[in-house]
């Protein structure tokens, strides 16, 4: 009985958790989309209705997305965005996030493909993302650009170089990669098809 018991409730965890965490991030986001427009809006027509905030702010995400279709409006946001880049730390931030917007949204990853590599020590694994190569003067083997993303919070990691033959070649695509990343190991991918094992090395 009380091993059913424990089953049950643990079923009802994996249940009533996800619906507890998506009510509370959709109520954080309705008061803090009405705390932003909130103190502009609510002067000029005289009420506020709760998650007004958030409808405005929907539309003029729709807006922008039709204006970015405008040749005029386009250019006008690369040259803010050339901008944005140009500031130290603004441009570290956004273009971490507009690189995992676009990862997850289906858009052009921002990486190659996903390795494992043995990180921070020997024996220790890690998953990396390949950006390209690196040839070091006076070393005539290439180098592999890798960015191992932090869990949970993927806009920090580390940068390595590591040779090729150090490494494990994943079957997975980068999406799926940055998910099992970000998740902590929880959203792990279906099949690693054509990955050597770790043993077997």
């Amino acid at each position: 009985m009380r091993t059913k018991l424990k089953r049950y409730f643990l079923s009802g965890i994996f249940i009533v958790v996800p619906v507890v965490i998506t009510f509370w991030v959709l109520k954080a986001l309705f008061i803090f989309f009405d705390e932003l427009i909130k103190p502009f809006l609510e002067p000029q027509i005289g009420f506020w209705v709760s998650g007004l905030g958030i409808i405005i702010t929907f539309f003029l995400i729709l807006i922008t997305g039709v204006a970015a279709r405008n040749i005029v409006f386009r250019n006008a946001l690369f040259l803010g965005e050339k901008i944005l880049y140009k500031l130290p730390i603004v441009k570290v931030v956004y273009s971490s996030v507009k690189q995992i917007m676009q990862t997850f949204s289906g858009g052009d990853p921002p990486f190659q493909r996903v390795i494992l590599l043995e990180y921070p020590k020997e024996g220790v694994w890690s998953v990396g993302f390949v950006n390209g190569e690196t040839i070091i003067p006076g070393d005539p083997l290439k180098k592999l650009n890798v960015l191992i993303l932090a869990a949970i919070n993927p806009t920090s990691g580390f940068f390595v170089m590591i040779e090729e033959e150090k490494t494990i070649p994943l079957d997975i695509k980068v999406e799926d990669g940055i998910k099992w990343v970000v998740s902590g190991g929880i959203v792990t991918p279906e099949t690693i098809e054509n990955a050597k094992t770790i043993k077997e090395l």
